[in-house]
Formats: structure tokens, C-alpha cells, sequence
């Protein structure tokens, strides 16, 4: 069913919507004749990402918001139902990254990534829950990542973040299973995109991260229209990429084996670790 069919009112919620993938959906969206309630932390880029959308004639509704605070993410909530009498798509987009082995990572470092990156995900879904179920319809995207399915090394606190988008997201979908509300979660591996903004290049973790976003030939735009047309065939899983796709399968498949391989490769820096991938 094409999305405009299933929400006519076509009101949608985004928050990261300033930058990157949250740009993209609101871009998108926009070119859709989307109503958008759109969210981020940037206020500068919040206002100059406004400016465009209205330029492409979407109706848009602007809030600087922390998702780390969950009242931030409930007035919103309160706002768009005052606005528009309720919201069909819901983005729980935000997120930043860090890398470097474990006690590498300052402790600072780990709480902040797991607070934006999973508690602003759990905060925008008890937020907009209840009014999804209230209307009876909706869907609700989270945006994860394959650092959540992977767990590769040098990324432990992204790799447990959006491992627990994914697991929160299977939970809401069955237990949302009663209701007309969908639930999908995106689980792309490296693309283009802004990320590499919210983190510096102090380790060898984060110079090979920063060298594989600038490199990727992967856009915002591809990821964004799988998102779509998953949410118009009510799919749980976004991954687009091969890699993304491949490397779940096996580890499903073959976790133990996964496991040693990935580790083996990571020890004689080879592959995905050899040193000209940095």
C-alpha cells in the first residue's frame, strides 16, 4: 500500500532532523507534500534545515529538543497533537558515535552515546506510544545500525546502543502486534552521512570510522528510500547494503564461527582491519 494511502494526513515526527539521515527523511518527505514536525539539539541547523523545507513546500513545525530528556520528547509529543490532531510517522532518529577499544573510550564517552543513541529512542517511544495507540494507527521508526547486529570491535559503545534499538524495536513490534501500529527499525552498515561530526580521530577506532564514512559511495538518499518502502510494506527490517544484510545472516547462522572469524581478522589486522583501511 503506498504510504500516502495508509496516512492521508500525512503528519510525521523526526528528530536528528538537521543533519544526515534526519535531513534526508525530511527532504524526502517534504517532496511528498509531508506535514513535519522537525526536532534536533543544532538550533542554527535546525533553522536553516526549515528554511528548505518550506522552500519545497512543506508545512513544518520546528522544536529544539534534547532527547535525552524525556519531557522534551512528551511537550513535543503534546505539540503535534495540538497542532494536528495527532502524528502517522515517528522518527526516533537522533544519534552520535564514538570509538576506540574499551577502557579506551572515556566513561563520560559511554554514557553519553548510550544516552542519546538508546535512551533517546526509549524516551521518543513512551512519548508517541500512547498516541499511536489512542489514533489506533501509526508507525514508529527507529534508526539503529549493523554496529548493533556486528558488535565489531572499537565500537562498544555504539555496538550496545543500537543493539538495544534493534531488541526495543522487536519487543514494540510484538507488543504492538494487537494494534494497527507498525514498528520498523533501520539497520544500516557505513554510509555518507554527518556522523563523523560527533566524534573526534584520537584512537585508531575512530580515524578508521572517519575514513570509511568519507569513503562510502552509500548516500542518506538510498537508505531513506528503503525506509519508505519498508514502512509501506510494514517490514521490521531495514538493511539495505549487502554487507548489512550478509553479515546478519551469518551470524545468525553461524555465530561461533562469526565470532572467531571476526576476531581472527581483527588480530592479523586483515580484511576489514587490514591497515590500509586506515
Amino acid at each position: 500500500m503506498q504510504l500516502e494511502k495508509r496516512f492521508p494526513d500525512q503528519r510525521a515526527f523526526i528528530t536528528g532532523a538537521a543533519s544526515g539521515l534526519g535531513l534526508e527523511i525530511c527532504r524526502q518527505l517534504a517532496g511528498r507534500k509531508w506535514k513535519l514536525f522537525i526536532a534536533d539539539i543544532n538550533a542554527q541547523r535546525l533553522s536553516e534545515v526549515e528554511n528548505q523545507l518550506i522552500e519545497l513546500g512543506a508545512e513544518v513545525i520546528v522544536r529544539v529538543l534534547d532527547v535525552t530528556r524525556p519531557e522534551d520528547l512528551e511537550a513535543a509529543c503534546g505539540e503535534v497533537e495540538q497542532a494536528w490532531g495527532g502524528v502517522d510517522l515517528v522518527f526516533n532518529n537522533a544519534g552520535i558515535a564514538v570509538a576506540g577499544e574499551l577502557n579506551e573510550v572515556a566513561l563520560e564517552d559511554w554514557h553519553r552515546v548510550i544516552n542519546v543513541d538508546l535512551w533517546g529512542v526509549i524516551h521518543g517511544c513512551r512519548a508517541f506510544v500512547p498516541l499511536l495507540k489512542k489514533q489506533g494507527a501509526g508507525h514508529i521508526i527507529n534508526t539503529a545500525s549493523s554496529a548493533g547486529t556486528l558488535s565489531a570491535p572499537e565500537m562498544g559503545p555504539y555496538n550496545v546502543a543500537k543493539a538495544g534499538v534493534i531488541s526495543l524495536s522487536e519487543t514494540l513490534r510484538v507488543e504492538l502486534s494487537r494494534s494497527s501500529v507498525g514498528v520498523t527499525v533501520v539497520c544500516p552498515t557505513v554510509f555518507a552521512s554527518s556522523l563523523g561530526e560527533s566524534f573526534g580521530e584520537s584512537t585508531r577506532g575512530e580515524q578508521m570510522l572517519h575514513k570509511q564514512l568519507n569513503q562510502s559511495r552509500v548516500t542518506a538518499r538510498e537508505i531513506v528510500e528503503d525506509v519508505l518502502k519498508a514502512v509501506e510494506r510494514e517490514r521490521l527490517y531495514v538493511m539495505t547494503q549487502p554487507d548489512a544484510r550478509w553479515g546478519w545472516r551469518m551470524k545468525r547462522l553461524f555465530p561461533e564461527y562469526f565470532a572467531s572469524s571476526l576476531g581472527r581478522m581483527y588480530r592479523d589486522r586483515k580484511g576489514i582491519f587490514s591497515e590500509d583501511k586506515f
